[in-house]
């Protein structure tokens, strides 16, 4: 595996090793890159909907991922890159050909037979692969509100089962090992604000009930697929996996950390009578350190700093996940009391959320960008916020490992048009530099960092939109092609490479 010695300022008794097992990756989800879906005969998922009605660009083609992966899998190990995160569609795995809801239809074997294939040549190129398993999609049978109803949480369990024991014995008649590292669920903490308060992701009902429902069945989903996949590996005599699920990095507690807190009471002795003083520690502890970051970055007395206060209040009663019964129930119910192998974190702008509504200039309506909230080409990237989120939960993380498996620096890009520079000028040569060097700032403090994912390889389709541009490579959706170089002209992926090469000092 290649091994990188960073320096983020200083001599050599600065410079950080990382450890041999560190991964250096990028990352990608099924549906923003594959392409084949919601079109007459292709398998639906729960954006087939919105498509039709034109609420959103389609997807079409996507990045074609699923027809040509090799393109994908040479690109990223010819900049010398040991780790892949990809994900599991579960509308291709159980698909209907319908935007009908219904129940649990069958599993399709070639499904499973194509991203056996994936992982297969994930591994012949020397990447180690991270799965996703549940990444913000559904089969369309499963209706738009998925995660409202229980007894879907089952059909998910059933889903997992099917693909996690098909991929590996799949990969083992190959050649091939098994999978080493699961994510269960994708960004739980948000999916439900995603859908049910934000609208932003297909959902039927709205309010703030519907998200911490949501968000009780997303975790008792992840405690489940965390069991069914540790059953699987132990039934079956495998080498055991590394199972979490990764939160979205936010400065509001309730809304990030929280999570991995409460999955992780059992295991810390918490009762679940002690639960909720529990949290309120945890919260005051990432409460103070968001406070000086917020001061840092908008000055205390400013109207910014107070308005990032109030929501915090605002979200820590409505947000409390000592009253999401759900979700505690499932916690403390589980068979096994260690319900996490590693932290997974997906870290942009923490602050993102605490934003300002922006006014409704000329130039916002002309441009319809979003006014309610910071449009992603707009978030602003600072490397100590990134390494703050880091050191927020290595605090009490323990033994367990860390990972980064998303982070990326965005820029607006109509689909067919110019990219639009940033703001602040940032480009991702520069974005890589800083976030890196705060990863080896990391290192240098015996933070358990295992690795680092950057999102994405290329540009893909960003949840209803092509305007929103993350790649090391941009993608050309008329022709379906990867250029040489990000939208912005830069050579962002020979210089994620050389950032990760050995001796380099930065």
């Amino acid at each position: 595996m290649g091994v990188g010695v960073f320096d983020s300022g200083g001599g050599a008794d600065k410079v950080a090793k990382a450890p041999d097992d560190f991964l250096f990756g990028v990352s990608n989800s099924a549906f923003q890159v594959e392409g084949g879906y919601n079109a007459p005969g292709a398998p639906h998922n729960n954006w087939a909907t919105w498509e039709r009605m034109g609420k959103v660009q389609r997807a079409g083609p996507a990045c074609r991922f699923w027809e040509y992966p090799e393109e994908h899998v040479e690109l990223a190990a010819s900049l010398g890159l040991n780790a892949f995160r990809m994900s599991l569609e579960w509308a291709r795995i159980q698909p209907s050909f319908s935007e009908a809801e219904s129940g649990p239809l069958p599993f399709d074997d070639q499904a499973l037979d194509g991203y056996a294939s994936i992982l297969s040549m994930l591994m012949e190129a020397g990447m180690e692969p991270v799965v996703t398993l549940h990444h913000f999609t559904h089969p369309a049978w499963c209706g738009l509100d998925l995660w409202l109803d229980e007894e879907m949480v089952e059909a998910f369990e059933a889903y997992v089962r099917y693909a996690v024991e098909g991929i590996n014995d799949r990969l083992i008649l190959s050649g091939k090992r098994t999978v080493r590292l699961w994510v269960t669920v994708n960004e739980p903490n948000l999916l439900g604000l995603l859908m049910h308060v934000l609208g932003e992701h297909p959902h039927g009902k709205k309010g703030i009930s519907a998200a911490r429902a949501a968000g009780g069945n997303l975790l008792a989903a992840h405690v489940r697929a965390y069991n069914a996949v540790h059953e699987i590996y132990e039934k079956r005599g495998w080498e055991r996996p590394l199972v979490s699920f990764n939160n979205y990095g936010m400065c509001f507690y309730a809304l990030d950390k929280a999570l991995y807190d409460l999955v992780l009471a059992p295991a810390r002795g918490i009762g679940r009578e002690d639960l909720r003083e529990y949290l309120a520690e945890k919260r005051e502890a990432w409460r103070r350190r968001f406070d000086r970051l917020a001061s840092e970055r908008w000055g205390r007395g400013s109207f910014q700093f107070r308005f990032y206060r109030f929501l915090e209040n605002v979200y820590g009663r409505l947000a409390d996940p000592a009253g999401w019964t759900r979700a505690v129930e499932a916690v403390y119910a589980s068979p096994r009391r260690e319900l996490l192998d590693y932290v997974g974190l997906d870290i942009y702008d923490p602050f993102a959320a605490a934003n300002a509504p922006k006014a409704p200039t000329p130039r916002r309506l002309r441009e319809r960008e979003p006014i309610l909230y910071t449009p992603l080409w707009e978030n602003r990237y600072e490397a100590r916020e990134f390494g703050s989120v880091i050191r927020g939960y290595a605090e009490d993380a323990g033994d367990l490992p860390i990972y980064v498996l998303e982070n990326g620096m965005c820029h607006r890009q109509p689909l067919g048009g110019k990219a639009v520079p940033r703001r602040d000028g940032l480009t991702r040569d520069v974005f890589l530099r800083n976030m890196l060097g705060e990863a080896a700032a990391c290192l240098r403090e015996g933070i358990p960092l295992r690795g680092y994912f950057y999102w994405s390889l290329t540009d893909n389709y960003e949840w209803g939109s092509f305007e929103p541009r993350f790649g090391l490579y941009e993608y050309d959706f008329s022709r379906g092609s990867i250029l040489e170089r990000d939208g912005l002209g830069v050579k962002a992926g020979p210089a994620y490479a050389e950032l990760k090469g050995s001796g380099l000092e930065f």
